[in-house]
């Protein structure tokens, strides 16, 4: 009996998605499942960089769902065809390495994007960019959202078919990504309509599980973008939000987090939970955050640390697989053990 009373203990906090007043740490991993897809990367090279991350203090895997290949054509009679092959690969090896997998549901398919040009001119002759664009109709991605739920969600069809794998249902999810950059959004970005959108997923997961923790997109342009993403949501509930705290520095990345704070609680959203679930540099010179690379591993060392002073739930390096980063070669292990140790 008491074994029983443990191990239904266990799956009751593994279901509950993280307290406000702690922080989890993860990472960003979707380029491990598209080089698999592709065929870049082996199976047992995705899972070994899975279990490093979990290993090294990660309990979350921040990858896309990417409802372009699940739902390849549009419903037929108001009958939906989801093709769950990517995700399940996603969820299974997430799973597999006892990290909980945050997804970010985006990418609508092209039959399911608003009914403007996806193509964007680039001043300076340097060509042309292709936008992802919102879906057309909120209530076509809310049907994605309630599928999606329904299979990875807690006693999920998913879970009920493998039994055998750890139960670590998805619990917190990301509704798009950057609806703030016209890469994500296209050039009308208009925040209001995102809030609405938000709302009409975010109502359709909690009809399947009251208890999931439904986030904003990550916001690219925090410092400009948060104030009106929360006038556009004035009235409106929000779980939790999402931010990108990129900053030419550490100390700049954080000041973006304190400043969203405070602008939350501005706002009267001062006990919404907040997650940094994208940050980082790159190394590639004459790029958006780019860095002199002997930089980028210091500064990510740095801002990991210093962002989880901040009461943030969760905390997320962009991106784990690189090597330039130097997260999976001891870093952020370092890191997780000396913020651990000081609490």
């Amino acid at each position: 009996m008491k074994r029983c009373l443990l191990l239904l203990l266990f799956l009751f906090a593994l279901a509950v998605p993280a307290t406000a007043g702690a922080t989890t740490f993860g990472a960003e991993v979707g380029s491990d499942f598209t080089h698999q897809l592709r065929g870049q990367w082996s199976q047992s090279r995705v899972m070994r960089n899975l279990s490093s991350l979990y290993g090294a203090g990660g309990r979350v895997a921040r990858a896309d769902s990417n409802w372009a290949l699940t739902e390849r054509k549009a419903p037929i009679r108001g009958r939906h065809r989801y093709d769950w092959s990517y995700d399940d690969m996603i969820v299974s090896e997430t799973a597999s390495a006892r990290l909980r997998w945050e997804p970010t549901l985006a990418f609508a398919p092209r039959w399911a994007e608003v009914h403007r040009s996806n193509v964007l001119h680039l001043s300076g002759g340097r060509g042309r960019v292709i936008a992802y664009l919102p879906p057309a109709s909120n209530t076509t991605f809310a049907a994605y959202a309630t599928a999606f739920m329904k299979r990875y969600g807690p006693h999920g069809a998913f879970w009920k078919a493998n039994p055998k794998l750890p139960y670590v249902p998805v619990t917190t999810l990301e509704v798009w990504n950057e609806p703030d950059n016209l890469y994500d959004w296209g050039a009308d970005i208009n925040l209001s309509d995102y809030a609405t959108m938000y709302e009409a997923v975010r109502a359709a997961v909690h009809r399947v599980y009251p208890g999931a923790r439904v986030m904003t997109g990550g916001l690219a342009w925090t410092e400009s973008s948060l104030p009106r993403l929360l006038k556009a949501f004035e009235g409106k509930p929000m779980d939790a939000l999402a931010i990108h705290p990129y900053g030419a520095t550490p100390s700049q990345s954080i000041q973006v987090a304190r400043d969203a704070l405070a602008d939350m609680r501005r706002y009267g959203r001062g006990g919404t939970p907040v997650s940094a679930n994208e940050y980082g540099w790159t190394s590639s010179q004459h790029t958006w955050g780019s860095t002199n690379p002997r930089n980028v591993k210091t500064y990510a060392y740095t801002a990991l640390i210093g962002l989880a002073k901040l009461p943030l739930f969760e905390v997320e390096p962009f991106s784990w697989a690189d090597p330039s980063w130097g997260l999976s070669t001891g870093s952020f292990a370092k890191a997780v053990a000396k913020i651990t140790h000081h609490r």
